[in-house]
């Protein structure tokens, strides 16, 4: 698959997801429009992610401004003493109308056979129709996001918070990888970009 992305001057970033919401608990989509904070157990996964980077010396985290990446950024900084950019490039892709809704209900509203989860986790997913994004919306700030981090932090360590979606998609632009779940809250993955 092309994606046009250079693969010169490579730069290693960490980018790991937030911790869990209540609507990760029940299986909704949570997307950019449903800004639910970390649950109790969010709060310690976050915790537990912070405690493993404690002696990773990163220069500078980059988090989603929502509320559920911020809340697990600012528990990671903290602890290990970095500070905080929010850049809305990295934002979870917008469902849209499908916005807290689960895969089952998605197929309701839209009243069609489409198998959401599916085309979601093979990057075929266009949200426009349901008033969201697409996946080359996404990726084109992913790129431009990552662009800027190659300009302007080349020789920095960086950690990215950020959401399930961009992280499916960094493995697939970067490690030409479809993943079939969705990665874990509070994982951490590291991309040569």
């Amino acid at each position: 698959m092309e994606w046009g992305f250079g693969r010169m001057g490579l730069m290693k970033i960490y980018i790991a997801r937030h911790g869990e919401t209540d609507s990760n608990k029940a299986m909704r989509l949570q997307g950019q429009r449903t800004n639910d904070d970390l649950n109790a157990l969010g709060v310690k996964q976050a915790e537990k992610l912070a405690t493993k980077l404690t002696n990773e010396n990163f220069d500078v985290i980059f988090t989603s401004p929502l509320v559920r990446a911020v809340h697990t950024a600012n528990i990671v900084a903290e602890a290990i003493k970095a500070p905080i950019v929010e850049s809305k490039d990295i934002l979870e892709r917008d469902f849209g109308i499908f916005s807290g809704k689960t895969w089952e209900e998605m197929k309701v509203i839209s009243d069609s056979d489409t198998d959401f989860r599916t085309k979601d986790f093979a990057q075929e997913y266009d949200y426009r129709l349901y008033e969201g994004e697409s996946m080359e919306d996404v990726k084109t700030r992913l790129i431009k996001f990552i662009d800027m981090l190659k300009k302007d932090y080349a020789d920095k360590k960086v950690l990215i918070i950020a959401h399930g979606g961009i992280l499916k998609l960094a493995h697939l632009l970067f490690n030409e990888k479809v993943l079939d779940k969705t990665p874990d809250n509070a994982s951490i993955h590291e991309f040569d970009v």
